[in-house]
């Protein structure tokens, strides 16, 4: 039965680590184009200081590609647009030279920013070499080169340490007025599998992801957010202290450690958010040494369900993962646990679940299909009503006669509850995320904020928004400068969107349509429409007669380029 109480302001929110703020804005971003662009712009606008803490990061990486670099020969009306966006971003004319006459890699923009005279500091996970998949001392000599302070965090090593612990946040701070915070690292992960720019589109194969072999990697599609205001020095206050408590268990040079700075001026925000983080035990030793803020914001927003609840994540595991991956080895985890349970109640309430999974993680394949089913068996009647409902993502190009398939990579972690409530961050939603690897995400109580995150993706999974009308439409929404047409084009899309897009389950219903109608379309070797496909566990995809191996999925392997 639907709940019919009200929800109040306080109903929503983590306690014991950061405020709830009314006086700060949140934007979110989908995809690496768009995050990496209003990181790039930010990075070389700033005055005093950049901070940025990231689970791995190639210094090398170009952060902006294609035309986002030049925009057509100089005197062009591309090029001319470009350079007023820039200037409209707080770009100086020195800025925009660079910006037009650089590669714009990380270290080439972060040692701009240096010769600017901006303190740019940098925290990379120490990863061991048998869990790596990038190289952080690499990285670290890159960006020490260009004038960089750069430290590797090594607070999860140790035997006390959950096995796999990471130190998974992907955060900027820029100034102490912005803050980044999601699921984007500045990656291209060793052997060049995984590149985490990328555009909504999700090309098969394009020249602006080649790795050095000449491949393009896997498709990928992630989310992030900006926050300004109080609730960015939130961001801040989180790496000042990890910063600070990695320089004294070092005995470092006291010059290294970060004064606290003041929160931005308070801003007019029709949003509540609040800043969280997951802190594992034992990992550092500042106050609280436990934190485990994401999980309340889970379980809170969860049990406060009403109609429909939408989720992107990499995993949705109950049991935790040590490193083994079979499903029934490992203990569940006590906070999964509880969100599983959440969930099964309110679709038993006759709420409507869609969760995006990619078909091929890492790791962890089968601890999904144990975790879907185990919310399948909670909620069998919804599964016969047609309300829980999981995806995967997947693209397509022809090559002679013949279609081919590749999965795109779902790195996003996004949760969208009632269109009222929306979170974005790095945490997962299994063991890690919720209490095991070091984690922050942005909550926001804000309908429209909720919304048109909910446009975006679903606009994007859906086919019905290219590339470049995604970055005008992201920049409409986050109230940046636009040439007259492209604002134009922004809001053309977005009533276009809203009248197929602003009842949630309509739209559900439509995701399901097109999942399902390109599955027969796989099947017939015809072009993908959107990305959309059903999520098939094991035995779904033996029953459709796919070819299915654990370690991958059933979408086929990529042709050799």
């Amino acid at each position: 039965m639907e709940r019919t109480e009200p929800l109040g302001q306080n109903d929503w929110w983590a306690t014991g680590d950061t405020p709830v703020r009314r006086d700060s804005r949140v934007n979110y971003l989908v995809d690496g184009r768009s995050t990496m662009m209003m990181m790039c712009r930010h990075f070389m606008t700033a005055h005093a200081y950049i901070y940025l803490a990231n689970w791995g990061m190639t210094a090398d990486m170009d952060l902006i590609r294609g035309e986002d670099h030049s925009a057509g020969p100089e005197g062009s009306p591309e090029r001319a647009n470009l350079i007023a966006e820039l200037q409209a971003d707080g770009l100086s004319n020195a800025d925009i030279q660079f910006w037009l006459t650089h590669e714009l890699s990380v270290k080439a923009v972060l040692g701009y920013a240096v010769s600017k005279g901006v303190e740019v500091k940098v925290l990379l996970w120490k990863s061991p070499e048998l869990f790596s998949h990038n190289h952080p001392g690499e990285a670290q000599q890159e960006l020490e080169a260009v004038g960089v302070t750069c430290l590797l965090d090594d607070s999860a090593m140790g035997i006390i340490h959950h096995p796999v612990e990471s130190l998974h946040q992907k955060i900027s701070i820029v100034d102490g007025r912005y803050a980044f915070v999601g699921g984007v690292d500045p990656l291209t992960e060793e052997k060049g599998q995984f590149d985490r720019w990328d555009t909504p589109e999700h090309r098969f194969s394009t020249p602006l992801r080649r790795t050095e072999s000449g491949d393009t990697p896997y498709p990928w599609h992630d989310a992030h957010a900006i926050i300004e205001g109080p609730a960015a020095g939130d961001v801040e206050y989180n790496f000042r202290q990890r910063w600070n408590d990695l320089v004294q268990r070092h005995h470092w040079s006291e010059q290294l450690l970060i004064p606290a700075h003041p929160n931005a001026a308070p801003l007019v925000s029709q949003s509540t958010i609040q800043i969280a983080r997951t802190i594992p035990e034992h990992t550092y030793q500042f106050e609280p040494m436990i934190v485990r803020g994401i999980a309340q914001h889970y379980a809170a927003a969860l049990n406060n369900i009403q109609r429909f609840v939408y989720l992107e994540n990499q995993y949705l595991w109950l049991h935790a993962f040590s490193g083994i991956d079979i499903p029934f080895i490992g203990n569940d985890n006590q906070e999964m646990e509880q969100n599983i349970r959440l969930l099964g109640d309110a679709l038993n309430r006759g709420a409507t679940l869609s969760i995006i999974l990619p078909d091929h993680p890492n790791v962890g394949r089968a601890f999904s299909d144990a975790g879907l089913q185990r919310l399948r068996d909670e909620a069998p009647q919804a599964v016969e009503e047609g309300r829980l409902q999981a995806f995967c993502l997947a693209t397509s190009i022809k090559r002679g006669d013949t279609e081919h398939y590749r999965p795109i990579y779902v790195h996003a972690k996004v949760a969208i509850v009632d269109d009222v409530w929306s979170t974005v961050g790095s945490a997962n939603l299994n063991n890690r995320g919720m209490c095991d690897d070091t984690e922050e995400n942005v909550a926001a109580l804000d309908s429209r904020l909720a919304q048109e995150l909910r446009y975006l993706l679903q606009g994007e999974h859906l086919g019905l928004v290219g590339a470049d009308d995604m970055l005008y439409l992201t920049r409409l929404y986050a109230g940046k400068r636009l040439s007259r047409p492209q604002e134009q084009r922004a809001l053309n899309i977005h009533h276009y969107l809203e009248g197929l897009l602003s009842n949630p389950l309509a739209a559900l219903q439509l995701m399901h349509e097109r999942a399902w109608e390109n599955l027969q379309r796989y099947k017939a070797k015809q072009p993908l429409i959107g990305h959309l496909l059903p999520y098939l566990t094991k035995a779904e995809a033996e029953q459709q007669e796919l070819p299915f191996r654990e370690e991958h999925g059933w979408v086929e392997e990529p042709l050799p380029e």
